[in-house]
């Protein structure tokens, strides 16, 4: 501010002095041209003198000549006027280069002037000596009047001559004179125009003077009344711009540093509060809370608080247990020792905490589990306990379970494992160890791909995986390896445990090493479905497989061929060859027909020499005929039964599905018509069935039922 008072008083005295410099040099210009035009005026009133006393020495002969120093006097006012200096005790400034010419013109004028005194002067002269010598010749008359006539007429030119130029003298100095008022004029306008620029400047001076001190100082002090008026009405966020240098900018900092200091000081006390409502709405919460008890208890071992939660674990009003309760009605015999031990050791600063299990007295007499937990704090200056118990009982008993369920884990005869959601094993019982091989640090953090055997493909892992994602269960029966490379068969159930949050937390497999039971199972199958003899599917397992290709055939639209074949001269060999060699020659026969056809075809024994070939997907019915002869070739060729060679045929018919009927029965019965005229063309021959062969096997079986009646 000082910086600024001494500027703004700089800045007046400089208005001052280039006021009083401006005023001084419009009055020295104003001087310098009214001594100029005084001069002018001398010089005329001189010139005229001159003139004057010229004249009056002509008029009057007794008159003294003009004074010698008349026209030094002018010749000094005209340099002055012309190069500038002093006369008649002024300072005279030179005229105007605009007015040179005519002040050249007044020294033409003045030349001219003063040569007509000098020569009015030498006329007097000559004047003055015609007379004396008339005096002296008196009796002369006639030349004295002569003569005094001459100079008469001399004396009157050189007055004329003076006349004149003293008339252009004066016209030349009134020229330069009305020059010097013109001028005086331009520079009395000059003047007022400087004087009106002096004052144009002195408004904008001013006009500055007070925008910068509107700027440096008024507004600044504006800003800091706003902002001291925000701060009057708690706004602590307001903030100067005050840019500092100055006491206005310090004290513009001074305030949003205070503002800023309250603001954060109120922030602070805000966090506080709002900590400890925090604190006081947590603690709500947790007394709130329906799971555990919370409880504080003085040095005198009362509870001096209980929550809700703690009146219902112990069945005490609540009010009851806050109001001095003494510890010694909750815990009684060892408990009560073991808490008092723990609860001492807290007041005095052995334990960092204190956490007990233990058994407590409800108000009802029944025995409660406790786990409880103890913190020292200090309330009203005095130490106090803080804790928190929960209702344990449960617990308890969930954990006899546990260890009961861990002995069964441990001791059962079935394999166990556990794995992760992933099915990552997690844990395996000893059983799992006699069944696999592998201990738990074999497998621990590993798939149950370290038993596979690689019978599996990857589609039935992945049907496994998603029956367990979707129900969660699967079973069934899956080929595995030990480690020691042998292969068994294990009975797999899998269950999965689920959090409460529906997300899986384990998944636990139970199963059994079932080789040998599932070898049996699949001998006694075995013996069911084939032939003894052959080892073609029998009759049970040629009539479910029919079925299914029958389902098949519906679903697809595709249709599929029954082939009905019975040997020919087979019981001439059975006869003549014995049982054996029937039997050879049947496993022989199945061997051929197995290899003229597909593997998706079957071949089965009905029995005796019959057999049956289900010829799945024909999209050409045609295409039978070339499976007929391949078989029917086949069979023709020559048997070697020992160190006998034998040789038979076969005749074969055939039924589509489903053209020729749509029930298994219908089918087979289409397929038999078909094979019986086959061999009532002469054998070695196949035949598709045909509509119109079922009259002949109705006469045929009419004339069996005829002789069995007969019989």
């Amino acid at each position: 501010m000082r910086q600024k008072a001494s500027l703004a008083f700089i800045l007046v005295v400089l208005l001052a002095i280039g006021n009083v410099s401006i005023v001084q040099f419009l009055l020295r210009e104003s001087d310098g041209m009214a001594a100029t035009l005084n001069v002018a005026g001398k010089m005329r009133m001189l010139s005229q003198r001159i003139g004057l006393e010229a004249l009056a020495g002509h008029q009057q002969p007794g008159a003294p000549a003009p004074a010698a120093d008349l026209p030094a006097a002018f010749e000094a006012a005209h340099d002055a006027l012309r190069h500038g200096g002093h006369a008649f005790d002024l300072d005279v400034p030179p005229v105007p280069a605009a007015l040179a010419p005519q002040l050249l013109a007044v020294r033409e004028a003045w030349t001219r002037y003063r040569d007509a005194v000098d020569a009015l002067a030498e006329a007097r002269a000559e004047a003055g000596n015609g007379t004396g010598a008339g005096t002296r010749a008196e009796n002369g008359a006639e030349a004295v009047n002569g003569a005094v006539a001459g100079a008469g007429t001399a004396t009157g030119a050189a007055v004329a001559d003076l006349m004149r130029a003293g008339s252009a003298l004066l016209a030349r100095t009134e020229a330069l004179m009305d020059g010097l008022v013109a001028q005086v004029r331009v520079v009395q306008q000059r003047a007022l125009y400087g004087a009106y620029a002096l004052f144009a400047l002195d408004l904008l001076l001013l006009g500055l003077a007070g925008w910068v001190v509107s700027r440096q100082i008024l507004r600044p002090i504006h800003a800091l009344v706003r902002q001291c008026r925000a701060l009057a009405v708690g706004d602590y966020a307001a903030r100067s711009a005050l840019p500092p240098g100055d006491e206005l900018g310090e004290l513009g900092r001074a305030l949003n540093d205070s503002a800023a200091h309250i603001g954060q000081l109120l922030r602070d006390i805000e966090k506080e509060h709002a900590a400890l409502a925090e604190a006081q709405a947590m603690f709500r919460g947790l007394s709130d809370n329906t799971l555990a008890g919370i409880y504080m208890m003085d040095a005198d071992l009362r509870f001096i608080y209980a929550n809700a939660r703690m009146a219902d674990i112990l069945g005490y009003p609540q009010a009851e247990l806050a109001d001095g309760f003494p510890l010694d009605r909750v815990f009684i015999g060892p408990s009560y020792e073991a808490t008092l031990r723990r609860v001492r050791d807290r007041f005095a600063g052995s334990e960092a905490r204190t956490r007990l299990e233990c058994t407590a007295r409800r108000r009802d007499g029944s025995m409660v589990e406790l786990e409880t937990f103890g913190s020292l704090m200090s309330l009203h200056g005095r130490p106090a306990l803080i804790g928190i118990m929960f209702d344990i009982t449960e617990r308890k008993r969930a954990e006899a379970s546990a260890r009961r369920a861990a002995l069964v884990y441990a001791h059962t005869s079935e394999a166990m494992v556990v794995t992760d959601a992933d099915g990552a094993i997690q844990d395996v019982n000893p059983a799992f160890t006699a069944v696999t091989g592998y201990t738990l640090q074999d497998v621990v953090g590993r798939t149950m791909n370290v038993l596979s055997s690689g019978r599996h493909g990857d589609e039935f892992y992945r049907a496994m995986w998603a029956r367990l994602h979707e129900t969660g269960r699967w079973s069934g029966d899956i080929h595995n390896r030990r480690k020691s490379g042998e292969e068994y068969v294990e009975r797999l159930s899998i269950n999965t445990s689920y959090n409460e949050d529906g997300s899986v937390n384990c998944r636990i497999g139970l199963f059994s090493d079932v080789t040998e039971k599932r070898r049996r199972e699949a001998s006694i199958w075995h013996q069911a479905h084939y032939d003894l003899l052959t080892q073609l599917p029998n009759r049970q397992m040629f009539q479910e497989n029919l079925r299914r290709s029958i389902e098949h055939s519906r679903e697809s639209g595709v249709p599929f061929a029954l082939v009905f074949l019975d040997l020919d001269f087979f019981k001439d060999v059975n006869d003549s060859m014995g049982h054996e060699a029937g039997d050879q020659l049947l496993r022989l026969v199945a061997r051929r027909l197995n290899e003229c056809v597909r593997s998706s075809d079957l071949v089965a024994r009905l029995g005796g020499d019959e057999f049956t070939l289900i010829i799945r997907d024909i999209h050409d019915p045609d295409d039978i005929f070339a499976l007929a002869d391949k078989i029917l070739g086949a069979l023709s060729q020559p048997f070697t039964l020992g160190d006998h060679v034998v040789q038979i045929s076969a005749s074969m018919g055939a039924a589509f599905h489903p053209r020729d009927g749509d029930g298994d029965a219908e089918l087979l019965r289409a397929a038999d018509l078909a094979m019986y005229a086959a061999k009532e063309e002469g054998r070695n021959h196949f035949r598709v069935y045909a509509p119109e062969m079922r009259a002949p096997a109705l006469a045929r079986d009419g004339l069996q039922s005829g002789g069995l009646q007969s019989g």
